[in-house]
């Protein structure tokens, strides 16, 4: 049986490839997108934790210099979490763009999976039909011999 061999198998290594390039873009956009997450959050607990802080401080005797400190403080940490969320949604963009291009991908490996899978079914139908075919000439070739022989008993025994 001769071995099967797609011809577009070059065609679906390619596509593999690009879909693992595209999958591990994906993954490295997905590692960006939680790593300015945690930030943000860390950024959150900052400004919670100073507000807190400037809460405490409200106590008593107020020190300007001290509110001025604690004030600029929150206002950095705020522009910091603000620029963390632009960040963040110029990301998304990029994610969901990732994401479409990997479903592209797999969906154009898979097309040609689909192909593969089907020429092989029929590389198989093919082979067994010659199988059939041949099996089939040498019973029949048994079988003219076999009525040869029986003819020749035959006019031996007469």
């Amino acid at each position: 049986m001769p071995k099967f061999r797609f011809a577009l198998q070059r065609v679906l290594d390619r596509r593999l490839d690009e879909e693992e390039a595209k999958r591990a873009a994906l993954g490295r956009i997905e590692a960006e997108r939680r790593r300015l997450e945690d930030a943000l959050r860390d950024r959150q607990r900052e400004i919670s934790s100073g507000r807190d802080e400037w809460r405490a401080g409200l106590v008593g005797a107020v020190d300007p210099a001290s509110l001025r400190h604690h004030a600029a403080s929150g206002m950095g940490m705020m522009r910091r979490a603000q620029r963390t969320v632009l960040e963040l949604a110029g990301l998304q963009k990029g994610l969901e763009k990732a994401r479409v291009e990997l479903v592209e991908a797999a969906r154009a490996r898979r097309a040609l999976e689909i192909l593969r899978e089907r020429r092989l079914a029929a590389h198989i139908a093919d082979e067994s039909r010659r199988e059939s075919a041949d099996l089939e000439e040498i019973a029949l070739g048994f079988a003219r011999r076999n009525s040869g022989v029986n003819d020749i008993h035959q006019e031996i025994a007469t």
